[in-house]
């Protein structure tokens, strides 16, 4: 038991009252005379008895009275299944579910409505004096401040359904955080949620002893919900007359197969493909659409399917960039006939053959050929180039002195050029899964035709972190590919001339160079997801000394001036949470995609049960289960027990009650 006054049992003292009432007899006796006593003191013997046990009982009553009152000024409870209140201040962190899964209604209301009830049960557990901070999936910036108690109650009215998404190892996170901040005695955190399954990952949970976390789950039900889940391009870049293949992916997240679903591709505001799918209660079905680019520039395009009654995943956004040509440049004293029979006719590169220029920022993809020397500043400027996201190909010389290439190499952590080995290797396997081969090969064979080089290059790869995409017999890697920042190294082992190798004359020879040159200036991701705090890199650098462009919807109905931040030679935006409606956006001449995050599709939650076997063996953590008792009393015995102030009371007048009985009813002898 747990006394909140215990200073009040020094009111006990006050027992010696009574006590010293029972053994000092202060009243005053009458003397009868009586004619005959030889019967009377047998009466008198039996009435001394009753009357003393009456006098102890009276006594005892009148004590339990006495010491039930002082108690109950002493305040005494019964210990709580949760941690007790430590002197001082208490600050709250609530966190309420706003995403799209809190729009699921019960006979009660939507989820976010009993939610918001229970964030006003928390409120109402504390004192009026206490600080709180409300949460929700939005985790904007000015949720991290504290709010008096009115104020909290304010804003959690003003609570509407997000379409961002966030797990609760993130929501834990970020309460924790900010809840170390401060200098409270008491720190407390509350989860309010349905708890979704896709996004309970339990295991990532921080802890910590000196922040109580309580999870409160609400009660939901699972549904069916068909959603499309990923759409993927699958080309390196496109143009006017070429063909774009969108690979898409739906999932059935119910429990009940589907059949004959249509899922339709709009592009332009066009139908330009349709497909139907049959997906299994549990799984996902994948399908490719197929179209016709009729011109180059930005196009808008979405899939769409059609299902009922969870609607905001039926449609993913995408767009795509048609007809940019790769800049190329050939560094060669000769320059390579293969190569320039290869893109020079190529609309989609822009072919020249020359030396460095000081500028390199215009410029794609980089071919050294044969280069012998090389200037350190000019070593450097390439470096810091593919760094910010140029690619860069090194076709060294024969039998010549690779130092000033290894400085280069050195710079972007590549393999280095060793010693020349004049004798013929074959090439033993060539890495079919790589980047550059992505859709140019439906099959491959063991009879399939290897190239072979008559001498090369030893590569030294020790301290680099490349990948061997063709690999000669004795082990050795005759094309190596090394990422560097946003840009990529390729780097052969023997010069490609039909003297030193027949790579030049085979099939594999056009898309390993080719796709260099199309994969040195990716496409633009077709589609971002809402609620996403990742910055968003751009196609261009945006001078933040001017005014920053507008980003704007595609129909008007919405702007805003972004975040804008530089990174290298092209500038990032930083999303907070200002777009929350999926669709296609402008910003100056790029076009920018978004879609509800799919975190929320799949509509299965955790019973309270499970939630508690999560969490089970984690520090500070508990759990409040649903009950028909408010929240607000559960917290309150959880943090100060159970109060029996009043059943001390009770126990008082049941004593004064006795008491005035044993007086007042009379005794009689017994004969």
């Amino acid at each position: 038991m747990i006394l909140a006054n215990p200073a009040m049992l020094w009111a006990l003292l006050a027992l010696a009252i009574p006590i010293a009432v029972h053994l000092f007899n202060f009243r005053r006796f009458r003397r009868v005379y009586f004619s005959n006593v030889d019967r009377l003191a047998e009466l008198r013997t039996e009435s001394r008895r009753q009357s003393t046990l009456r006098r102890w009982l009276v006594l005892l009553m009148r004590c339990l009275a006495v010491a039930a009152l002082v108690l109950a000024f002493a305040r005494p409870s019964l210990p709580g299944s949760g941690s007790q209140l430590h002197s001082g201040a208490t600050a709250v962190s609530v966190y309420i579910d706003n995403t799209f899964s809190m729009e699921n209604s019960s006979a009660a209301g939507s989820q976010l409505d009993l939610a918001r009830q229970k964030g006003r049960e928390i409120a109402a557990a504390y004192s009026p004096s206490d600080r709180f901070q409300l949460l929700t999936s939005d985790l904007l910036g000015e949720q991290f401040r504290w709010l008096a108690r009115d104020e909290f109650l304010a804003a959690l009215d003003a609570i509407q359904i997000s379409p961002a998404s966030r797990t609760l190892s993130q929501v834990a996170t970020r309460q924790h955080d900010f809840l170390r901040q401060t200098q409270a005695a008491n720190r407390h955190a509350f989860i309010v949620s349905d708890f979704q399954t896709s996004a309970a990952d339990f295991d990532r949970l921080a802890t910590d002893s000196l922040v109580l976390t309580t999870l409160v789950p609400l009660e939901a039900v699972a549904s069916d919900n068909l959603f499309i889940d990923t759409l993927r391009l699958d080309a390196p870049a496109y143009f006017a007359g070429g063909t774009v293949s969108a690979e898409v992916s739906v999932r059935n997240s119910g429990t009940h197969d589907a059949e004959k679903i249509p899922l339709r591709l709009i592009v332009g505001g066009r139908e330009r493909a349709v497909a139907t799918l049959d997906i299994p209660a549990g799984a996902s079905a994948r399908t490719t659409l197929r179209f016709t680019l009729d011109s180059s520039g930005w196009l808008d395009a979405r899939a769409e399917i059609t299902d009922y009654p969870v609607t905001f995943d039926d449609t993913y956004h995408f767009s795509l960039l048609a007809g940019q040509p790769v800049n190329m440049l050939e560094v060669a004293s000769t320059p390579n006939p293969h190569l320039r029979k290869l893109f020079e006719a190529d609309s989609a590169v822009r072919f020249a053959s020359g030396t460095l220029p000081p500028d390199l920022s215009s410029l794609h993809f980089i071919i050294l050929n044969e280069t012998r020397t090389l200037p350190s500043g000019q070593a450097q400027a390439l470096a810091s180039w593919v760094d910010e996201g140029g690619t860069l190909a090194i076709v060294p010389a024969a039998n010549a002195d690779p130092s000033d290439l290894n400085l280069l190499l050195d710079l972007l952590r590549a393999p280095r050029l060793d010693t020349w080995q004049q004798r013929p290797v074959k090439a033993a396997s060539v890495d079919f899964s790589a980047s550059l081969y992505r859709n140019v090969f439906s099959a491959t064979s063991s009879e399939m035709e290897m190239p072979s080089a008559q001498g090369h290059y030893r590569l030294a790869t020790s301290q680099s972190v490349s990948h061997s995409i063709i690999t000669g017999s004795d082990g050795s890697a005759l094309l190596s590919a090394t990422p560097h920042g946003a840009g990529r190294l390729y780097l052969f082992a023997m010069p490609l001339n039909a003297e030193w190798t027949d790579l030049v004359a085979q099939a594999l020879f056009v898309p390993t160079l080719y796709n260099m040159a199309l994969y040195s200036l990716p496409q633009p991701p077709p589609a971002f997801t809402l609620g996403s705090v990742d910055p968003i890199p751009l196609r261009h650098l945006y001078n933040p000394s001017s005014t920053p462009p507008q980003l704007s919807s595609a129909d008007g109905t919405f702007s805003l001036i972004p975040d804008l931040r530089r990174s290298g030679s092209r500038s990032l935006l930083v999303p907070h949470g200002d777009i929350v409606l999926a669709g296609h956006y402008r910003l100056a001449d790029e076009h920018l995609a978004f879609n509800y995050s799919r975190l929320e599709s799949d509509l299965s939650f955790l019973t309270p049960a499970e939630v508690a076997d999560r969490i089970d063996g984690l520090v500070g953590y508990s759990l409040v289960r649903p009950s028909s008792r408010p929240l607000d009393q559960e917290l309150r015995a959880r943090t100060a027990g159970t109060p029996l102030w009043r059943w001390c009371i009770l126990a008082a007048l049941l004593a004064l009650a006795v008491e005035i009985l044993l007086i007042k009813l009379p005794w009689r002898s017994s004969k």
